[in-house]
């Protein structure tokens, strides 16, 4: 008798489905990231997972489905889906992550124990005057 085990394996790039199947539960592979370099010295990180969910029997391929491509009729119909949370926390994420970056620094200035926060994108003559407030 020849038995045929095959391990089915759900692979992505995308770290923000990555970071939803782990949270869901679903396994890592034994291998569980391979990192490419392309030609174009470019590289590419894949996370590799089992294809279904230990428990739930879920598919991978499906929550990548719900997750990505039918993502807002996904939302529509099962609004309370944990998958639709995690989606929400992702991209509120990503939100706040291009707030911080396009957001200018303030270069704090201390002379004689009196504190000064001026941006660091204001002309050299309104740093210079606002430092002589000091």
């Amino acid at each position: 008798m020849n038995l045929e085990i095959r391990t089915e394996l759900f692979h992505t790039s995308n770290l923000k489905l990555a970071t939803a199947l782990v949270t869901l539960g679903f396994e890592l592979h034994e291998a569980p990231v391979t990192r490419q370099v392309r030609g174009d010295g470019n590289e590419t990180t894949v996370f590799w997972f089992q294809g279904t969910h230990p428990q739930s029997g879920e598919s991978a391929f499906d929550v990548f489905q719900n997750f990505t491509k039918r993502s807002e009729f996904f939302a529509e119909s099962d609004p309370e889906h944990p998958l639709n949370y995690l989606r929400a926390f992702a991209d509120n994420r990503d939100e706040l992550i291009d707030l911080i970056r396009n957001t200018p620094r303030d270069v704090v200035i201390e002379r004689n124990g009196r504190r000064i926060a001026i941006r660091e994108t204001a002309s050299d003559e309104t740093k210079k005057k606002f430092a002589a407030l000091l």
